[in-house]
């Protein structure tokens, strides 16, 4: 599974850029996928819709472009975005057969179902 990491800086997160990195990071050292790509949207981005934010649009290239095979957050709530949105990108993604895990969640898809979370995820990283 080749993964693209989206990390997303937004104001008076839980979680820094850097946090968020390592937890993806480790997700895919426990999993074994190589990270072909990682793609970053910064603080203020956050207002805009999702496919108009830094990187999301690098993606969907990638995605188009058979590059990748699944995208890595560190879950739902990391993205900052609707429902209705979320479900474009996922439904976008799944058209190239390019599946979104989400490290604190597992698999995610749309209707909001979900599968496998990754054991220990926020343990040392």
């Amino acid at each position: 599974m080749r993964a693209i990491c989206f990390i997303q800086e937004v104001r008076n997160s839980d979680l820094t850029m850097r946090q968020q990195i390592l937890i993806c990071r480790k997700a895919l050292r426990k999993l074994r996928w190589p990270c072909v790509q990682e793609l970053y949207a910064q603080a203020g981005t956050e207002e805009q819709p999702l496919t108009l934010r830094p990187g999301v649009m690098d993606l969907l290239h990638a995605a188009a472009n058979g590059e990748v095979d699944v995208l890595i957050v560190v879950d739902i709530n990391h993205l900052y975005c609707g429902r209705p949105e979320l479900e474009g990108l996922l439904a976008s993604l799944l058209q190239y057969d390019v599946h979104t895990f989400g490290v604190k969640c597992g698999w995610i898809e749309p209707g909001g179902r979900h599968w496998m979370v990754l054991p220990n995820y926020d343990s040392e990283v």
